[in-house]
């Protein structure tokens, strides 16, 4: 019997050698029933499945609009599945798994291909807010700020003065090398509606100078100070490349109110495209944590204006779904 037994199984593993079955690449075949995301994966084909999950997680990319109460409103690139490429890589991979393939979509419009306004928003497509600051003074605040970022790993935009950057070349520089974007908010604390033409070139261009000089990086946007500008302002700063900022959702902190009062202007009725303002103020310090936790228990991410005006997305979908344990 056994040498019986032992004949077949010789048998069995020489055709299995002749015929050049691979089992690693039949086991790939063999997708597993359900995967995360809750997406089901045991009847169709691989192509079909690829198709629902495409339509499912991609999106297409989303136009530049000028609005007539918000002025420019960046678009928001898009995600299209490459299905050949996803269907490559899923069936070459050992690890069961299911492998997405993203290509980036650019929209049609462009911020670039509308006419020079100012930005108050960004798309409201993405569930994403900005939080930005405008620093000329507060240096004193500003590591607080900057700890409380990097332990909750988020991104902000920090609009820095000329004059500031001079007294504080190393804060500056940390607000940088930590990731954050870095605009520029003038020299001075200047109202641009008063300026003559070469006297906002001079600003635009001279603050930019400075602040790249000193991180390494020129800005590609200016935060009036105040929110004073016009649109000569809007047109010499879009003729150097540099978009001008203003915000959606103002805190006032620089009055100096109770975190509880910070808290509540900064989050209440925040929708998508949020642009949020805030300062360097001990009150400020003490109402991030909580204004961060406020807005992800509302399930929205944080990204940089840099990112809004390249209307990149803030996170892609996912690459790969895993088997569920």
């Amino acid at each position: 019997m056994v040498r019986r037994f032992t004949r077949l199984l010789m048998c069995f593993t020489s055709a299995i050698f002749v015929l050049g079955i691979d089992l690693q690449s039949e086991m790939t075949f063999a997708m597993p029933s359900s995967y995360q995301n809750g997406h089901d994966l045991d009847s169709n084909s691989l192509d079909g499945q690829l198709k629902r999950l495409g339509s499912s997680l991609g999106y297409p990319a989303v136009n530049a609009r000028v609005d007539r109460v918000w002025h420019a409103i960046p678009g928001l690139g898009g995600f299209l599945l490459d299905i050949p490429a996803s269907r490559a890589q899923t069936l070459r991979a050992i690890d069961h798994n299911l492998h997405l393939v993203w290509q980036v979509v650019a929209p049609a419009r462009g911020l670039r291909d509308l006419p020079p306004q100012p930005i108050y928003r960004g798309p409201e497509r993405e569930k994403s807010v900005c939080l930005m600051f405008n620093v000329s003074w507060g240096e004193e605040y500003l590591p607080g700020l900057l700890q409380v970022l990097s332990r909750q790993h988020v991104h902000a935009t920090f609009f820095l003065d000329g004059a500031w950057v001079k007294q504080h070349p190393d804060l500056a520089r940390q607000v940088a090398v930590a990731g954050h974007s870095v605009g520029s908010h003038g020299t001075g604390h200047p109202d641009f509606r008063r300026l003559t033409d070469g006297a906002i070139l001079a600003q635009v261009t001279q603050t930019n100078r400075i602040i790249e000089n000193t991180v390494g990086k020129c800005p590609q946007l200016l935060a009036p100070p105040g929110g004073a500008y016009d649109m000569r302002c809007v047109e010499i700063a879009h003729r150097q490349g540099v978009y001008t900022i203003l915000w959606t959702t103002d805190t006032i902190d620089w009055r100096r109110p109770p975190a509880d009062v910070i808290i509540e202007r900064a989050t209440r009725g925040i929708a998508n495209g949020t642009l949020i303002l805030m300062h360097p103020t001990e009150g400020t310090v003490e109402a991030l944590p909580r204004i961060l936790d406020k807005l992800q228990n509302q399930g929205f991410v944080f990204k940089t204006v840099d990112q809004v005006v390249q209307e990149r997305p803030a996170s892609p979908p996912p690459v790969s779904l895993s088997k569920q344990p």
